[in-house]
């Protein structure tokens, strides 16, 4: 993209974020999502994939951005020739029997078309959009630029817009590369293979490339179809039951998960849930895996002292911590839970609670954490549809103990417990010196008592502000007090038979009450 080019694109995005009010204290939710509209297809798959991040965007934005959907024409059969002609160096024939004109789907980064291999095989064709990936990533040069301008408008408070985009940029950049889907499809495969309840498309690698996927074309029933489910005779509460445990194991297990599981990418054919679009994929290698169990357990059990140190294992520190605020922070979360049963507990909502709770104390959780909460949220609202009644909670807390219990070492736990207990009776024989040395201490009046206070800054900010407003007050009243004893005494200068000082205090006196009042209205504390 030229210079002349770019600059003009920067005005024209700019006009329309203006246009939907981004000069004011807060953009609305509805209003951003139309100018992602508005602005095309990067923007709108820039929507689509934050509304996979809680932790940098509030949920009443994310709940927006999941209605945007891609608005593009399909590509003329023509054009698509073109880009297998170009791929497959003229040798289309000999590879395929034939190609439906008709596209199956059309989206923004990709158009989906049917075919049959030579050797009768029914696959299907992903096919890059030409120019696509140049279009992107001029863009995204647009929306680095555009991040620093983010930076020094009011929209900081709402969305962390540099965040926003370099996440944005780091998947778009692996959506837009199809040998990387490949393999994402491949490690998938392989990982359930021998799975009797889960599958996706087996790729054929020898006909993908930069530009092309070439997979298996798997035909069933949208999960969401539940009249047709029915019909067919599959048992709906069973489905759901299947669908939490595989993705449960995906991640405990496998460390390799679907990073978007809407029910678009989720068919049933031949009594199998079955994948499909492996763009984004969440990675957890073995060690955050051991650390991922230890918190969910702690999550599970309330063990507030576990969440702490859990975050601070799994975390990206990025500044000073503050472990006492973040144990409080924590705790402030699971006081909302005090009342609710280990069932009833939304265990990936407190991960999120607790995601952003580490991000205010200076700790980043990795986006694979992350995108597998967001990915529980969606099956979970998966399943409720399929089966009311069934709650996630029923099958993750018994799947995520057997599966802690099966990784356990046995010699090397009772070992690690006979050490703490050998340990706890060490210290055990220290009490009584201990003790011995507190009470000289308090003999000898040397005993000092430390004494921290949290979170007391917003209160003595309330305090001060309604302080201030009494003694404005306090002086208002005076000046319409002292006004009347001026004008009730018929001394100095009069103006039209009144005087003018007690009618200047009178004016003074309602400037400040009006001030007063505008400024208790913009608290919105009346």
């Amino acid at each position: 993209m030229s210079r002349i080019k770019e600059k003009r694109r920067i005005k024209e995005i700019l006009s329309i974020f203006v246009k939907y009010g981004i000069k004011k204290d807060r953009i609305n939710p509805e209003n951003l999502r139309k100018a992602l509209e508005e602005l095309g297809p990067t923007y709108i798959k820039l929507g689509q994939i934050l509304s996979t991040r809680p932790d940098i965007i509030p949920q009443i934005y994310i709940k927006e951005f999941e209605k945007l959907q891609d608005n593009v024409k399909q590509l003329p059969y023509e054009i698509v020739q073109g880009i297998l002609t170009d791929n497959y160096n003229d040798e289309i024939e000999d590879i395929f029997l034939k190609i439906d004109k008709q596209p199956l789907a059309s989206a923004s980064i990709a158009q989906v078309h049917r075919a049959v291999l030579k050797n009768g095989k029914n696959v299907v064709l992903k096919i890059l959009r030409p120019d696509v990936r140049e279009t992107m990533l001029s863009d995204m040069k647009i929306l680095r630029k555009l991040a620093v301008f983010a930076k020094i408008t009011p929209q900081m408070q709402v969305i962390d817009a540099k965040e926003a985009i370099d996440f944005f940029i780091e998947v778009i950049k692996k959506e837009l590369n199809l040998v990387q889907e490949a393999k994402n499809l491949e490690t998938f495969y392989e990982n359930n293979k021998n799975s009797k309840i889960v599958k996706c498309p087996k790729v054929f690698m020898e006909y993908s490339s930069y530009n092309i996927l070439v997979m298996e074309y798997i035909q069933g029933i949208k999960i969401t179809n539940i009249k047709e489910l029915q019909n067919q005779g599959y048992d709906l509460e069973e489905i759901g039951r299947k669908l939490a445990h595989n993705y449960l194991k995906q991640v405990l297990e496998d460390g390799f998960f679907h990073g978007d599981p809407h029910p678009g990418n989720i068919i049933i054919c031949d009594r199998k849930i079955v994948f499909l679009d492996f763009g984004l994929v969440g990675q957890i290698d073995k060690n955050m895996r051991k650390e991922f169990d230890n918190l969910l357990i702690a999550v599970g059990t309330r063990d507030i002292q576990k969440i702490t140190h859990s975050v601070m294992k799994i975390g990206i520190k990025k500044g000073k911590i503050n472990v006492r605020k973040l144990y409080s922070d924590i705790e402030e979360i699971y006081v909302q839970y005090i009342e609710e049963s280990l069932v009833n507990i939304n265990i990936v909502q407190i991960i999120n609670d607790v995601t952003r709770a580490a991000k205010q104390n200076n700790i980043n959780m990795p986006v694979s954490i992350i995108v597998y909460a967001k990915g529980m949220m969606t099956i979970e609202g998966v399943i409720e549809s399929l089966a009311p009644d069934m709650s996630i909670m029923d099958i993750a807390i018994p799947y995520m103990q057997s599966n802690m219990l099966l990784k356990k070492d046995i010699k090397k736990e009772l070992f690690k417990q006979l050490n703490n207990a050998y340990t706890s009776y060490k210290k055990t024989l220290k009490i009584p010196s201990k003790t011995l040395e507190v009470l000289n201490a308090v003999n000898a009046g040397k005993l000092k008592i430390k004494l921290e206070h949290l979170r007391l800054e917003k209160s003595i900010n309330y305090i001060s502000k309604m302080i201030n407003r009494i003694v404005v007050s306090l002086v208002i009243a005076s000046m319409i007090i002292g006004s009347s004893l001026v004008i009730n005494a018929n001394t100095g200068s009069k103006i039209y038979g009144i005087s003018f000082l007690g009618m200047i205090g009178y004016i003074i006196a309602a400037l400040m009450g009006v001030w007063l009042v505008i400024s208790i209205m913009k608290s919105g504390k009346m």
